[in-house]
């Protein structure tokens, strides 16, 4: 299990989520075998539904409109997900082609018996992302893409990120010490600085 699914999970913990291992198993399309992503399952408990109008691009703001939601990983370390990504929505797209088929998404998707029996009813599908396009038709065609896959609601890794650095203060106790006693510590030796969260600026 990859350190971004840790962080995926904390986020979700420390923002009053109910989390724990989902999926299903790997499945045979022809010779190729489609390995589905890392996906938990979240559920609030103080919610009774789902918002109807959340919006795709979500951001930590939007998770007190989510009570259940399958929330699967599309990271650096389970893709072909590079630096170059970032800086080019060229290169980008071309990554969501190849990572983010309907195929794949289906997969991952689909509930399980597990899922039907623990109570969490009707369910978001969110995909965390590394990035997002910068350019607005770049990110409308993502968008229709990912949504015609079945997919309700993006994160990026950054929100995710940006989130957890910010509530890493010495004072506050979390359920992954681990995680946030890395995140205190890059804190603590100024690596990053709020509020822009610039790391290892000099």
């Amino acid at each position: 299990m990859s350190i971004e699914i840790d962080l995926v999970k904390a986020y979700f913990e420390s923002n009053g989520f109910l989390v724990r291992q989902a999926g299903t198993h790997p499945q045979e399309t022809g010779k190729k075998k489609v390995v589905p992503l890392p996906t938990i399952a979240i559920f609030n408990p103080n919610r009774s539904d789902n918002g109807i109008d959340l919006s795709f691009r979500m951001f930590t703001g939007d998770l007190v409109g989510v009570k259940s939601a399958l929330v699967s990983l599309l990271g650096w370390s389970n893709s072909c997900f590079t630096n170059d990504c970032l800086t080019s929505d060229a290169r980008l797209m071309k990554f969501f082609k190849g990572e983010a088929s309907a195929e794949q998404l289906n997969l991952n998707f689909n509930p399980s018996p597990v899922l039907a029996e623990s109570g969490m009813g009707d369910f978001l599908r969110i995909l965390v992302i590394p990035h997002f396009p910068r350019h607005e038709q770049k990110a409308k065609l993502l968008t229709e893409s990912l949504e015609e896959a079945g997919v309700d609601g993006v994160l990026t890794l950054r929100s995710i990120f940006e989130n957890l650095l910010r509530q890493a203060t010495p004072a506050r106790a979390f359920i992954n010490q681990d995680i946030f006693h890395i995140l205190k510590l890059l804190k603590a030796y100024d690596l990053v600085k709020e509020p822009q969260l610039d790391m290892f600026e000099e």
